[in-house]
């Protein structure tokens, strides 16, 4: 390229303005994007808070996460951020990673041969003793009914009650659907929860049959992706992105509310109510990182309905002074989310927490169609109540418990629910027919950490493209006055 040429790009990127609204681990990554290429961006953040959903409080004098704790590896794009921001020696694994489910008042093994919930052996002793000799003998039917192709059954639920009976469904598959992932197994889709288990279907003649195939040929992969979090609490990420940030110049104001989004020709004026009145910022480029409601308020085209479904749980954080017990239970999958948490967790035996005599615990409960049991209740009785189900699931004695903390958490429903796909590209098709603006965030990628980050470089590398070299949706090229012009270039 020309200098000529380069020089115009520099200054053709510190003349364009992205404003990212919402400031979220999404918005966070869409802004370091869009920074690190030059533009001048601004995030504005209606709490007083960074992160969102990454969050941290002093309990009972100890640090600990009260959202996201840890992201999968799997496709990679957290820990290549990490890597960016320097933290990648401070990234640690489990120490541990056993999973157990509670039935009918026993906490046992949950089989490690599973896909989805779905034992590739009922006749293991570690799944007899789950489902029971009936449940064992109704799963092994399956291997005598005609072979079915999935591609005609999409809902998990139905297809393991109507192949393996009801003690697979009720005792495997529902408590690590709701436990993993805040979903009834008749909610989840069965392509994406395990790709590939149609045609292995088909092929093999049952379900336990396809799940050994594909264990077989994925290994290792077959299992929950690895996790990874940070020494010390994920909120590090988000005060290494903030730093990042303000090396290149960003600009980040909190309490500032966004109530309007107008657009005036290939421009866009972003309106925020703050506590010093009404301010209108100028963009070319407007990212929007809120959740799935305040981005349905703001955009100039629908949102799908399904997109807009919210989980709804509360996570109760326990702090105990307490050793480990003889025989600990790290994550605890249950059967009623009625009654129960649909995920228990000894914090301190997963992450190897060094503090001599302290526990940390996590009760989670609700899902996406049974409200919390806790939900109606006093903070007393809720701190009651967690301490009991935490005795019987984790062994965690209920007077050793030293302080407790709760906290209700509203996110998009897991990426693997029916009629996501179809809604979310429909989603993308809105977007991308409107210059100029961009969604990110949990509910448009499906959440995870490992999904937001991904998609927030997506979205955000498209509309940088499009600011810097004049590209958009439908193929439009550079024009004549556009400051890389490639008339303007010499060989």
């Amino acid at each position: 390229m020309a200098e000529s040429a380069f020089e115009k790009l520099v200054e053709h990127a510190r003349s364009e303005n992205v404003v990212v609204v919402g400031a979220g681990l999404a918005g966070l990554v869409a802004a370091l994007e869009c920074a690190k290429v030059g533009l001048r961006v601004t995030v504005v953040e209606a709490s007083e808070r960074l992160g969102g959903a990454i969050a941290h409080a002093e309990v009972a004098g100890v640090m600990v996460d009260l959202g996201a704790t840890g992201w999968a590896t799997r496709n990679g794009a957290v820990d290549a951020l990490v890597t960016e921001l320097g933290l990648a020696d401070e990234a640690i694994e489990p120490a541990t990673s056993d999973v157990w489910v509670a039935v009918s008042g026993a906490v046992l093994p949950y089989p490690a041969q599973n896909v989805a919930g779905i034992p590739a052996n009922p006749w293991d002793p570690v799944v007899r003793k789950v489902i029971g000799w009936a449940g064992t003998w109704r799963a092994y039917l399956d291997r005598l009914r005609p072979p079915l192709t999935i591609g005609q059954e999409r809902n998990l639920g139905a297809l393991v009650r109507r192949r393996m009976g009801a003690q697979i469904h009720n005792r495997l598959v529902a408590p690590l659907t709701r436990g993993r992932y805040g979903l009834p197994p008749d909610a989840v889709d069965v392509s994406l929860i395990a790709p590939g288990l149609g045609s292995a279907l088909t092929r093999t003649g049952s379900l336990a049959a396809a799940a050994g195939e594909l264990i077989a040929v994925a290994g290792d992969q077959a299992a929950a992706p690895p996790i990874r979090g940070l020494a010390g609490g994920l909120t590090r990420l988000v005060d290494a992105l903030v730093a990042r940030l303000g090396d290149y110049g960003v600009s980040v104001v909190t309490a500032a509310r966004v109530s309007q989004l107008t657009a005036q020709g290939d421009s866009w004026t972003v309106t925020a109510q703050t506590v010093d009145g009404t301010q209108d910022l100028p963009a070319d480029a407007v990212i929007v990182a809120t959740g799935a409601a305040d981005a349905a308020r703001l955009v100039p085209f629908s949102v799908p309905a399904l997109l807009e479904r919210e989980l709804v749980q509360e996570v109760i954080t326990l702090v105990a002074s307490a050793p480990a017990p003889a025989e600990p239970h790290t994550t605890v999958f249950t059967a009623n989310p009625a009654t129960e948490p649909v995920v228990a967790s000894d914090e301190t035996q997963r992450w190897a927490n060094s503090v001599p005599g302290v526990r940390v615990a996590r009760l989670t409960y609700g899902d996406l169609d049974t409200a919390a049991p806790t939900s109606e209740l006093s903070d007393e009785d809720v701190f009651l109540k967690a301490a009991r189900d935490a005795e019987a699931l984790l062994g965690l004695p209920a007077d050793a418990i030293v302080e407790a903390r709760r906290d209700r958490w509203v996110q998009p429903p897991s990426a693997l629910m029916r009629g996501r796909d179809e809604a979310a590209e429909t989603l993308r098709a809105r977007v991308r027919a409107v210059r100029g603006i961009g969604l990110v965030g949990a509910w448009a990628s499906g959440p995870g950490l490992a999904r937001v980050v991904a998609h927030a470089r997506e979205e955000a590398e498209r509309l940088r493209v499009n600011l810097l070299w004049g590209t958009h949706a439908d193929g439009v090229t550079l024009g004549e006055d556009h400051p890389l012009d490639k008339r303007e270039e010499t060989p």
